[in-house]
């Protein structure tokens, strides 16, 4: 094993490691609410705490949501994406394959009064999707890591040999309007480099129209904001928050 491959494993191990300890810490922790930039969201020992994921945090701070949107939030976790799309959307559908999750993000909807615009729906991916549905956003704070999940909660995180993201790609344009958008976290150590990734994104006809950096210690963190390539008249909304590097 080279040296670049070994450090590449130990950057992997320690952001694993790290994940695992916050959410042992997280889960005795003994008030189960909790508040993210003024919205009220409960915990679950079986969900990931949105709290301690960067990528969650850096999507909420960017939404690339436009008033009227019909949003998919994929993979929702507690539902934190899904709820702070609803300010503007006309309406969100929010998926995951946790039935903890599931559960979880319902309550949490209920707790913020959106249960008139946020539908939760339990699935892999597209599973839980009628074939007819469309949506002008399609959110997504995938799993990356390489490896093989020993619970819920590490699927979250666990992507083995990037087939979640391959799959995700090759049916995502299918459930998109035109001039559909798709928001999507990524990570420098994940199952695929960032350049495989990129090449997914060509490969399956999206172009890059933002692209948000954060370097932490062990990693730096990705979010894209991407466009359909047979989609001319796309305009991406100048007025995000960062439309740089988030230091």
């Amino acid at each position: 094993m080279s040296s670049a491959r070994r450090l590449l494993t130990v950057r992997r191990n320690l952001s694993i490691l790290g994940l695992k300890f916050l959410h042992k810490l997280t889960s005795i922790q003994k008030k189960p609410i909790f508040k993210i930039y003024g919205k009220t969201f409960k915990i679950h020992p079986n969900v990931f705490h949105p709290r301690w994921s960067i990528t969650s945090l850096m999507l909420v701070k960017n939404l690339d949501v436009k008033l009227g949107d019909v949003v998919l939030d994929m993979g929702c976790g507690c539902g934190i994406q899904a709820i702070f799309a609803a300010e503007r959307a006309f309406r969100v559908v929010a998926v995951d394959v946790n039935p903890f999750a599931v559960c979880l993000a319902w309550e949490n909807v209920r707790l913020n009064g959106l249960e008139g615009k946020v539908e939760v729906r339990l699935g892999n991916l597209f599973q839980p999707i009628k074939q007819n549905e469309k949506f002008n956003l399609i959110i997504f704070n995938p799993p990356f890591f390489p490896g093989k999940p020993k619970n819920v909660v590490e699927n979250a995180w666990i992507d083995e040999n990037g087939e979640i993201m391959q799959k995700f790609f090759s049916k995502v344009g299918m459930y998109l309007f035109p001039g559909g958008r798709v928001q999507i976290t990524y990570s420098s150590i994940a199952s695929l480099s960032i350049d495989e990734l990129e090449k997914l994104f060509e490969e399956n006809k999206f172009e890059v129209k933002v692209k948000i950096k954060k370097k932490l210690l062990t990693e730096t963190l990705y979010l894209y904001t991407l466009k359909t390539l047979n989609f001319k008249n796309f305009n991406i909304n100048t007025n995000l928050p960062h439309t740089g590097s988030v230091g």
